[in-house]
């Protein structure tokens, strides 16, 4: 091996793919290292594979081509600059999945310079970029072994799925993300009136649950337990920043629209942003407003602002008219959360203040299609539920994952929902059993059935996150069954 890189270092040769292909490949490992949950469709792949290594290689050709009639002295230079700025470009994609376009320019003129007086070096550099493209072969390699192969095993068939539905309402699920519900937002950190907004509703029928909690701390961990009616306990959250194949576990065959399906449902899925469909997951509902081709291509962008009102109003008055019962699923990525950027204390209020805004503007729009349902199909079961808290009281989210929560204002922050339900008088001795996300259609599916109103001692209640940092790393219960505020290391069989 040694005589071979000798060999290599010494040789006037210069082969093409050590300056296209290599960098083009330890980009996109290095990208499916760190971001596997959102690039893992083999659409994604093969536009990867496109953009890294095809074109770079079809444009090295052709360059290396012309240098070899015209500039046959300079070809070291060729690839010296080549393989640093092609690297450079392909990388950036890769960690910040978009182009810094400043620093790729002043990059771009520094190294073509340098390679007037170091250009030999060139192919020091490719043995160290093939060094590191065996070691994050191996991570990857160990990466899928442990974390992508054992995957979603941890969704059992439920119960619910054996159950005929006696009645057949249609059904709406709204979800506005990071809403907080009531505790929270009448806390010293929030200090928001949403009274009117309560008011409103109650008068059109509603009722709440205001102690209402989501399970877990984010859309895809909460999601995912909210259309399984299980815990996941974040299997993987130690190796990945998200819950392994989320996405296709929401949006495709999950045991609640398998449910549905079965008693004969009709699904649509309504969507402001692309954000559930990042990677392409196979979507099993019969109507979605969001399509493949609205998708990137290449970089994954969960901005898409659809104007989700029209598209639901639109399907509305399709399905207003059918005989098959229906069921909507609408995601409205407002109010949000504060933000990820890190920011000093200063940053608290601030923040606060841009998410209050956000409910503000929200609160709206949420009335309006709440009485637009009930004018249209006023026998149907509105659910308003979202899938985590708000964040305030924070500098920026991250800071959540890094130390143990103490103070309880903080833990409602994180974990108290908006849940809001318009269904039959009948259902709300049924509705007080909605404690936490994972409850929810449990519930909602043991009333269609007409089972007795049971207490869901089985049903695990509490919300757990998963911190990140090294000191504390861990799975930790913030609430448990009962709604008590704890601060528990979970230790999980």
């Amino acid at each position: 091996m040694k005589d071979k890189i000798v060999k290599y270092l010494s040789s006037d040769r210069h082969l093409w793919w050590t300056v296209t292909i290599l960098p083009g490949a330890y980009a996109i490992v290095y990208l499916y290292l760190k971001n596997y949950t959102i690039v893992n469709s083999w659409q994604q792949l093969l536009s990867f594979i496109a953009c890294f290594i095809i074109i770079p290689s079809v444009l090295f050709l052709g360059l290396d081509l012309f240098f070899k009639k015209k500039y046959p002295a300079k070809r070291i230079q060729l690839y010296w600059s080549y393989l640093l700025i092609n690297f450079s470009i392909i990388f950036s994609l890769s960690i910040y999945l978009g182009w810094r376009w400043k620093a790729l320019v002043l990059f771009g003129v520094l190294t073509i310079i340098a390679s007037i007086f170091i250009a030999k070096h060139y192919k020091k550099i490719v043995l160290l970029l093939s060094l590191m493209l065996v070691i994050a072969i191996g991570q990857l390699l160990f990466f899928i072994l442990t974390t992508v192969v054992p995957g979603n095993d941890w969704i059992e068939n439920a119960p619910f799925e054996s159950y005929t539905f006696k009645k057949k309402p249609n059904i709406y699920l709204i979800q506005p993300d990071g809403f907080v519900g009531k505790p929270a937002a009448t806390n010293s950190i929030y200090q928001l009136d949403n009274s009117d907004f309560y008011d409103s509703l109650e008068h059109e029928g509603f009722q709440f649950n205001h102690d209402f909690r989501s399970n877990y701390s984010s859309t895809l961990a909460s999601n995912s337990v909210l259309f399984t009616g299980q815990h996941h306990y974040l299997p993987t959250a130690s190796s990945t920043t998200e819950l392994m194949d989320a996405r296709d576990i929401i949006l495709g065959d999950n045991p609640v629209l398998r449910t549905l399906k079965k008693n004969g449902y009709q699904t649509n899925l309504i969507l402001q942003h692309s954000y559930l469909m990042l990677n392409y997951p196979e979507v099993i509902y019969d109507t979605n407003n969001v399509k493949s081709t609205d998708l990137s291509p290449l970089l994954p962008n969960y901005y898409l602002d659809k104007d989700y009102q029209g598209d639901f109003e639109k399907q509305l008055s399709i399905s207003i008219g059918s005989d098959q019962p229906q069921f909507y699923f609408i995601e409205i990525l407002h109010p949000g959360h504060i933000s990820y950027s890190k920011d000093g204390e200063e940053a608290i209020e601030s923040e606060r203040i841009k998410y209050t805004e956000e409910v503000k503007n929200i609160i709206p729009k949420l009335i309006d299609m709440t009485r637009l349902i009930s004018s249209k199909d006023p026998e149907a079961i509105i659910i308003l539920a979202s899938d985590h808290g708000g964040f305030a009281g924070f500098t920026h989210t991250g800071q959540a994952y890094s130390n143990v929560i103490k103070s309880n204002e903080l833990k409602q922050s994180v974990f108290s929902s908006l849940l809001s339900i318009k269904a039959p008088k009948e259902f709300k001795s049924y509705q007080s059993n909605i404690k936490s996300t994972v409850a929810v259609f449990p519930t909602l599916f043991d009333y269609l059935v007409d089972k007795p109103v049971l207490d869901q001692h089985d049903i695990d209640h509490s919300s757990y996150l998963f911190l990140k940092s090294k000191e504390y790393l861990g799975l930790y219960k913030y609430f448990d069954s009962d709604g008590i505020p704890v601060s528990e290391k979970v230790i999980l069989p």
